[in-house]
């Protein structure tokens, strides 16, 4: 007991979660769960479905590994809700709650007089968040789906495979996991909007609108440059060439020649290091590559196709010289080197990462390792210390709940003198943003989302690479015609400010005073150097919060090494199991662990505003991207500690679905996917595709028709091949069987059910003028929540800021202008 007083609290210290969340859904409980809340996964008497999910113990044939992740940290009662008691017991445990999580199919509660529309007038308190595929409601909200297909719907799988192949998933399913982590990052914000109001809310989350989120800057193609990015889609079996993806001695590095800015001194950086080994060969061999460079860049802007050439030779290269080497040597030479070569590690290769033990990643329980906290937190850390739980481990809470004993916590409307938010669960919060690229600005969007003052800073001496990174408005590069730049800072106010100056600098260290929260995503030891450290900061202001975020982390042997969801996807494992078994892996469509890594930044970074609000106490968070990726394949990961299997490219296979798979349609690279989870979904199937072999009770069997996959996927093929995708997805939908169309970033604009939700929203920038963005993934049904202005033209607000925020007058600000300070 002493040492249980003795441990540092948690985040959500008090926060009580009842999760009856199926598969789809389990990683938000897990996630609440590691910041600290009290889940209490309520099962039927057989268990909850994700128990019998596969990976499973070679040497415990009851033990679900895929359970053993998602269930981690949580508490079990069994509740049978066929029981004369069934509906009392379950309505004595809400009693002492603060959050539900479900994800039953729509319309499944209401039925149950279960809703949240049912409980809302008992528990005005209650936070009720509910994941389903496609949202509550709209055109498709009742249609069956399975992660393949609603990766499918958001657009996802369009981008990814290889060209003369059907596109592919990546190699472990994600639909679940990007909503579940989302719907545990927005029950934090509505904690916090509750601390304020008094009030509860339902979180209507939708899958599919969470997978949108992972296409980066596909979506920004179709409305600014009139169609999907290039060498994808339609265009997808247009010849490749050499890719990013290179064979090495042991296994596999990525590294792509990009002809322009960052990507291109990062080339040149690598081609020095192949001419220090004395391996350039022809024409590169001998000649000055600093040269090589500045005319490939003055080249990018006359003659852009004129850098062809130069760039595949740079290409063969580099493919000839990697040829040769380890990954570890590559990787040594990459971090010493300051260039963005990343390995594609294996389950593995991770486990033996020396960085990640260096850090004390792995969780030990029992004498089993786990993937550890997404995050650190300097005060409160996350504290991994409970395994996923016997079925009805935790019975005890039941009968406390139904004695009275168990104390529900009581939130004071206004509890800490401040006034319910009119604009937002952060309304009145503030924020300087260092961050820039992807992760950091999208943890920062996700404040301005909800209502705090973002002030975004950069400048024109370092621009974000994203603001001269395609697609541009009407194909025209500019500093400000980038909506890639754009999506990903809308709802901010920014400034233009030079660090590197006298006045720059001293005005970021005004920021920094005035804000409660600061995000930055610089290499690590780049914020001390300018001494805006947190060690500084936060000893005359321990109420500030600070949030770094890179891919290794702040310390430890590979701390400066520098890339982005690229290179996190592949230290993360999961670039390596994507692909086709017979190839190099093809690999996960663009910066991948950015779209995960802000879902994780956000939940923490709200959890520890409401601390603040709490105790008024700030902290650091330091969130490695790759350790945070790790967790997106989490069951992989203890397949390979506990039975030893490396898990590699999966193509189309899956441990969950047969037939599992994407489909060609008529006309060109039009697909559709279908995956047949279900006894009920196949025999639709089957009826609907004519699939007669395949006739008898011995394939209602998920194993028997794993066993039979190639033959199964074949017919389904020939079945789909001669027909228009619209009238093979109307068949099966009418049937049951989970199916979308493949679709593209273009279809998702003409998506009845992303229109239905207004996921899509209208911006007028200050250059680009009318603009479409991504809009939320979750609808709140009750606080201000959604995107509050375009994103700023690169210094756009830099007046304000100085004048109303720093109360500098306008003799100041000119000065400072002069010194060029503010550009």
């Amino acid at each position: 007991m002493a040492a249980e007083q003795n441990q540092p609290p948690t985040l959500l210290d008090g926060v009580r979660v009842i999760d009856i969340a199926t598969p789809r859904a389990e990683m938000a409980g897990r996630v609440l769960a590691d910041l600290g809340a009290e889940v209490i996964k309520v099962e039927p008497p057989e268990g909850a479905p994700a128990r019998r999910l596969p990976p499973i113990s070679d040497a415990e044939p009851e033990r679900s590994l895929y359970w053993a992740h998602v269930g981690f940290g949580k508490r079990s009662v069994v509740i049978d809700p066929s029981s004369p008691t069934g509906r009392e017991d379950f309505i004595a445990l809400l009693r002492t709650a603060d959050v539900l999580i479900e994800s039953s199919d729509p319309g499944f509660m209401a039925e149950r007089e279960f809703s949240y529309e049912h409980l809302k007038d008992e528990f005005p308190r209650l936070i009720y968040a509910s994941i389903t595929p496609y949202g509550q409601d709209g055109p498709h909200a009742s249609r069956a789906a399975a992660d393949l297909t609603v990766e499918a719907a958001g657009g996802l799988i369009s981008l990814q495979g290889d060209g003369d192949r059907p596109p592919i998933p990546v190699g472990y399913p994600q639909a679940a996991f990007h909503a579940g982590v989302q719907a545990a990052a927005d029950v934090c914000i509505a904690l916090r909007e509750r601390d304020r109001s008094g009030l509860g809310q339902h979180l209507d989350v939708s899958q599919q609108a969470a997978m949108v989120w992972t296409l980066m800057n596909a979506t920004g193609f179709p409305p600014n440059t009139g169609g999907d990015p290039p060498g994808t889609c339609a265009d997808r079996a247009a010849e490749q060439g050499l890719g990013a993806v290179h064979p090495c001695k042991d296994g596999y590095v990525v590294f792509n020649v990009v002809p322009g800015g960052l990507g291109l001194r990062h080339a040149t950086a690598f081609l020095k290091r192949i001419a220090k080994e004395g391996a350039l060969t022809g024409e590169m061999a001998g000649i000055d590559l600093d040269e090589w460079a500045a005319e490939i860049a003055k080249l990018v802007q006359t003659d852009p196709a004129a850098t062809g050439p130069m760039v595949i030779e740079a290409t063969k290269q580099i493919h000839e010289f990697v040829a040769g080497h380890s990954m570890d040597q590559l990787f040594r030479w990459a971090v010493e080197g300051g260039y963005m070569m990343a390995p594609l590690l294996t389950s593995k290769d991770i486990a033996e990462d020396p960085h990640l033990e260096v850090r004390d990643y792995w969780v030990e329980i029992d004498g089993r390792k786990y993937p550890g906290p997404f995050a650190k937190a300097s005060l409160t850390p996350l504290r991994l210390e409970r395994a996923a739980p016997e079925l009805g481990q935790d019975q005890h809470l039941l009968d406390e709940a139904m004695a009275g004993s168990a104390s529900p916590a009581v939130i004071v409307k206004g509890e800490n003198g401040a006034s319910p938010p009119k604009e937002g669960a952060f309304d009145g919060l503030k924020v300087a943003d260092f961050a820039w690229v992807g992760v950091g600005p999208l943890i920062s969007k996700s404040l301005a989302d909800h209502g705090a003052t973002v002030v975004h800073i950069e400048s024109a001496t370092r621009p974000d690479v994203l603001r001269l990174a395609p697609p541009f408005k009407d194909n025209a590069p500019g500093i400000d015609n980038a909506q890639f730049m754009a999506n990903f800072n809308s709802s901010k106010i920014g400034i233009a400010l030079r660090l590197d100056t006298e006045e720059g600098h001293r005005y970021a260290r005004e920021l920094i005073e005035w804000a409660d929260v600061v995000v930055e995503s610089f290499t690590p030891g780049t914020m001390k150097r300018l001494g805006f450290d947190y060690e500084t900061l936060s000893a005359e202001r321990p109420e500030l919060i600070m949030v770094s975020t890179c891919l290794r982390g702040q310390y430890g042997p590979d701390a400066s090494y520098a890339g982005f969801g690229l290179q996190g996807a592949c230290l993360a494992g999961l670039h390596r199991i994507t692909g086709w078994p017979d190839r190099t892996p093809a690999g996960t469509w663009g910066a991948y662990t950015d779209f995960i890594n802000p879902r994780f930044g956000s939940a923490i970074l709200a959890a520890a505003i409401r601390y603040r609000d709490r105790t008024g106490l700030g902290q650091h968070i330091d969130q490695a991207q790759t350790e945070a990726g790790i967790h997106f394949q989490g069951p992989l990961q203890l397949d390979y500690f506990e039975n030893g299997r490396v898990a590699l490219g999966a193509g189309h296979d899956s441990l969950y679905a047969c037939p599992h798979g994407t489909f060609q349609a008529a006309g060109q690279e039009r697909y559709v996917a279908i995956a047949v989870e279900t006894e009920e979904q196949w025999r639709a199937l089957r009826a609907a595709a004519g699939l007669d072999r395949w006739t008898g009770a011995a394939y209602d069997d998920l194993a028997a028709r794993l066993a039979e996959k190639a033959g199964i996927e074949a017919d389904v093929a020939a079945w789909c091949r001669p027909q228009p995708h619209d009238d093979v997805i109307a068949a099966l939908e009418e049937a049951g069987v989970p199916v979308s169309l493949v679709q593209r970033p273009s279809d998702l604009y003409a998506d009845p059910q992303l229109e239905h939700r207004g996921f899509f929203v209208t911006l007028d920038h200050g250059v680009m003028g009318p603009t479409p963005y991504d809009g939320l993934v979750t609808r709140f049904s009750r606080a201000k929540a959604g995107l509050r202005k375009a994103a700023p033209v690169l210094g756009e607000d830099t007046h304000m800021v100085l004048s109303e925020i720093l109360q500098k007058d306008d003799d100041e600000i000119a000065m400072a202008v002069a010194a060029g300070a503010l550009q």
